[in-house]
């Protein structure tokens, strides 16, 4: 692979990465796959236009808000929303844009992404787009409330699991044919 092609796959400048719905056949496990990641830094100009249009404006409005947070690597839904809505004054409903049905179509297109497996604690953290948030338990258990630095440091977790897992995928996806450069 030519070197600034590969910088740019392996090692793109952030990704974008959403919260899966958790799943309802064990609604009391700790990890599951419930997370998808994609890098917009490696969707082309042609792939973004084949996007259905929700996902193609959910896709533009990341990367303006990762163009304001560049040391941000791993930008979640939430973050963009709590953006739009504290910084911007405005909400996906009120750009016109069905976040949920652009997050259902991404999997399903032809983009470099992977699903991945996270903690109960970590999909609270990334669905969650309100600046406090406490969550109430049942069965007697304290309530807590979820911190901004466990946010950050969340984020910061999924960087370094990013930074270990995306360039040997990127690689495989060579080597086997699945991804072509040129």
């Amino acid at each position: 692979m030519d070197t600034e092609v590969e910088r740019a796959l392996v090692r793109p400048r952030y990704w974008f990465m959403f919260a899966l719905p958790w799943p309802t056949a064990g609604p009391d496990v700790d990890m599951a796959e419930a997370a998808y990641v994609i890098a917009p830094s490696t969707v082309s100009e042609q792939q973004l236009g084949r996007l259905p249009s929700d996902a193609e404006d959910l896709l533009g409005f990341t990367e303006v808000y990762a163009r304001e947070h560049p040391g941000q690597r791993v930008v979640w839904l939430s973050d963009v929303t709590r953006w739009l809505d504290g910084v911007k004054g405005n909400s996906w409903s009120a750009l016109g844009v069905d976040w949920e049905a652009a997050l259902a179509e991404l999997p399903a297109q032809p983009l470099l992404g992977m699903f991945m497996t996270i903690s109960r604690r970590a999909h609270m953290h990334m669905v969650n787009a309100a600046e406090r948030s406490e969550m109430h338990y049942t069965g007697g258990h304290p309530s807590e409330v979820l911190t901004d630095d466990e946010r950050h440091a969340v984020h910061n977790a999924f960087v370094r699991k990013l930074d270990a897992d995306w360039p040997p995928y990127i690689r495989s996806m060579v080597r086997s044919g699945r991804l072509t450069i040129g």
